[in-house]
C-alpha cells in the first residue's frame, strides 16, 4: 500500500512520521464506525490496543494528548473491511491541519495554540479542545484557503 504523505501545496513540512494503525471500534463500543479524515490530528486509542489511533469522536471524552496529524484517509471499517487501517502519522515539523468548514480563517488567531473538534479539525478559540503534542503546544503559524478547503499551518516540536 502507498503512502501519500507528501507535501501539499507546497507548504507542509513533515520532519518525524510514524506508522499507526487506525482503531475500528470507539471506546463505547461501537463496532466499525471509526473514521479519520486526512490533515486531522489523532489520539492514541490505548482502549483498542497498542499502537493504535482514532480521532476524538472515538473516545468517550476527548482527551487533550495528541499523536499528530494523520496524512490519509482512512475508512470505516464498515464500509471498507478490506482497506488496510495503516496510519501515517505526521509528528513534527510545520503541518497542515484541516479547518472546521463552520470556521472562518479569520477566526483562527495566529500564533494560538491548536484547537480542535472531535473530528481533529482546527476551530477557533474556545470552540474545541486545546490539544498537546509530547506536552508542549503546537502553535498556529499560518491560514491557507486553496480551491475550496481551509486549513492551518502549525508548528510541531
Amino acid at each position: 500500500m502507498s503512502l501519500n504523505i507528501a507535501p501539499v501545496y507546497g507548504k507542509q513540512y513533515i520532519r518525524y512520521a510514524e506508522t499507526f494503525e487506525a482503531a475500528t471500534d470507539t471506546q463505547a463500543g461501537d463496532i466499525g464506525t471509526v473514521e479519520i479524515g486526512e490533515f486531522r490530528a489523532v489520539h492514541y486509542a490505548v482502549y483498542a490496543g497498542a499502537n493504535k489511533v482514532a480521532p476524538g469522536s472515538a473516545f468517550t471524552a476527548q482527551p487533550e494528548e495528541i499523536v499528530g496529524v494523520n496524512q490519509a484517509y482512512i475508512p470505516t471499517a464498515l464500509a471498507q473491511p478490506y482497506t488496510a487501517r495503516q496510519a501515517s502519522v505526521a509528528t513534527s515539523g510545520l503541518l497542515l491541519v484541516e479547518v472546521d468548514p463552520a470556521a472562518t480563517l479569520a477566526d483562527i488567531t495566529l500564533n494560538s495554540q491548536l484547537e480542535i473538534d472531535t473530528a481533529g479539525r482546527a476551530v477557533a478559540p474556545g470552540d474545541g479542545t486545546a490539544v498537546t503534542l509530547n506536552n508542549t503546544k503546537p502553535l498556529i503559524r499560518e491560514q491557507i484557503g486553496i480551491g475550496g478547503r481551509k486549513f492551518v499551518l502549525v508548528s510541531f516540536a
